[in-house]
């Protein structure tokens, strides 16, 4: 959910402004009626910068494709049988 204010208010509202906000939502800080900032939730930034990093990692994004044409032909291991081949109890 995005929701949007002006930065003065945003500015007046800063300091209780992260509280009230929840765990995915962004707010849009707009000046003059042209957004210029987002505030997010630590969390949400950090999830982001990372998904933006592996995106613009060639060997990552092909060994992801790989992953999912695996996937898509079925050759995927059943984890249980992984778990159990390697002695692992969770």
């Amino acid at each position: 959910m995005i929701r949007q204010i002006q930065i003065s208010e945003a500015r007046r509202k800063l300091n209780e402004l992260y509280k009230e906000m929840g765990p995915d939502e962004t707010v849009s800080i707009t000046s003059r009626g042209k957004q210029v900032f987002a505030l997010m939730p630590w969390e949400l930034y950090e999830s982001l910068n990372e998904t933006i990093a592996i995106l613009g990692d060639p060997d990552m994004m092909k060994a992801f494709k790989k992953g999912v044409q695996d996937i898509k032909s079925g050759k995927v291991t059943d984890w249980e049988k992984v778990k159990q081949e390697l002695g692992i109890e969770l």
